[in-house]
């Protein structure tokens, strides 16, 4: 099962999941917005040095269905480009924020040269709520194959703001991994995964 991260890099989190995640020699795909890496690209080089994979989450966190899809393009092209300038790697894949897309803006990935990668187990760790709450859900909804979706941080929505956490996001990323593997699957990085099997295409269409 492939272990994601959204909204990064963070200067608090990002540093202490590196350090965990090679105590516990997990590789998990990072989902980065643009605008952040290039805030703090020492922790970009931190998570490339590590083995992680960067993906892209976007310049920033605007929904790209509001785009038209040429403006679209345009933003995940440039989104891409710069990140792979903090990386210093190709970045092939992109997360839409919130999971929002559209047939438009699922084409403008593409030609932007980005796939799309969703979810299918998500551990809403956007509730303030005990972090052996979030650490249970996550587990239940983590399947062989499957991928699930957790965030370094909250980025705040233009339209909500940023929703307020208190439980510690590393302790309960190690209580998944643990957990999971006690019960036979093993965490990875998307790559990972995809290199291990077909990857399921779905129609994931969100506003």
């Amino acid at each position: 099962m492939a272990l994601t991260l959204d909204d990064g890099p963070d200067p608090e989190v990002t540093p202490a999941l590196v350090d965990r995640f090679a105590e516990l020699d997990v590789r998990a795909t990072f989902f980065l917005l643009t605008l952040r890496a290039e805030r703090y690209p020492q922790l970009v080089q931190r998570l490339v040095d590590a083995g992680h994979e960067i993906a892209l989450h976007g310049l920033d966190h605007r929904r790209v269905t509001e785009m038209p899809g040429k403006r679209a393009e345009a933003y995940l092209r440039d989104a891409r480009e710069r990140l792979e300038q903090v990386a210093g790697q190709a970045v092939t894949m992109f997360r839409p924020p919130y999971g929002s897309q559209s047939v438009a803006s699922y084409r403008a990935a593409g030609h932007a040269g980005l796939q799309v990668v969703v979810w299918d187990g998500d551990a809403a760790d956007w509730e303030d709520r005990a972090g052996a709450d979030v650490a249970r859900d996550a587990v239940e909804a983590c399947r062989p194959g499957g991928i699930l979706l957790f965030h370094e941080r909250l980025e705040p929505d233009p339209r909500n703001g940023a929703p307020e956490t208190t439980f510690d996001r590393v302790a309960v990323v190690s209580e998944i991994v643990g957990t999971v593997r006690g019960r036979g699957l093993a965490p990875c990085s998307v790559g990972e995964l995809a290199a291990g099997g077909r990857m399921i295409r779905t129609a994931w269409l969100r506003p």
